[in-house]
């Protein structure tokens, strides 16, 4: 079971949320794309993956080299404050291109992007206070997040060469079932309290509400 919870949370590490989340309005609102010129989406797939994944994870791997951090766990809410700070940054220039793009970039990716930096931002603050779990946060920016880009921009299904539509209530059902495991799973490990976990699902959902009120 050790073995089985420690699998999910590192599959489900906050750092591959918005990777996720970005898949999710892919295939979900891929007419948003048909207007993507070639060489625009390659540009907007080398910028989301480069900056919204791979430099956050480079950071923290020279934070973990230098000493300031101990694993990638980051159990001590102060080994947080660095990563927290550059990822956030790092997802805040992504909202600022998205958003000066003319349209270019569809609005939903626009709005998880920024829903995962208010969310960055807002756990940092908290961090200095009171440790939270961020993998809650990042779960809960999952299911707000799918739900009102769902909501607002998609026909609700998604068209798969495999096993034809996939129905939104369907992918909402799996995505309920994976958050409830990995929460149970930092439960399980003892990284967290109940009250961590439920602060942190707090953020991770205002932080979407609060990205689609700015945008929409």
């Amino acid at each position: 079971m050790t073995k089985l919870a420690k699998i999910f949370s590192g599959l489900f590490h906050p750092i591959f949320i918005l990777p996720y989340l970005m898949f999710i309005v892919y295939g979900f609102c891929g007419h948003l794309f048909l207007s993507f010129q070639p060489m625009d989406f390659a540009k907007w797939v080398i910028n989301s993956v480069s900056s919204g994944l791979i430099l956050p994870i480079i950071g923290i791997l020279i934070m973990k080299n230098i000493g300031l951090i101990q694993s990638w766990e980051m159990h001590d809410k102060h080994e947080r404050i660095g990563p927290l700070i550059l990822t956030g940054l790092l997802y805040l220039w992504l909202f600022v291109n998205y958003y000066q793009s003319s349209g270019v970039v569809p609005d939903p990716i626009t709005m998880v992007t920024l829903g995962a930096s208010v969310s960055l931002f807002i756990a940092f603050f908290f961090n200095n206070f009171f440790k939270l779990s961020l993998h809650a946060v990042g779960v809960g920016g999952l299911i707000m997040g799918s739900i009102l880009v769902i909501m607002n921009w998609s026909y609700g299904y998604l068209e798969t060469e495999w096993v034809g539509q996939v129905h939104f209530i369907l992918l909402l059902i799996i995505i309920l079932i994976i958050s409830g495991i990995v929460l149970s799973s930092r439960l399980y490990l003892g990284a967290h309290t109940i009250n961590q976990i439920y602060h942190g699902f707090l953020v991770g959902i205002f932080g979407q509400i609060l990205a689609l009120r700015i945008i929409v």
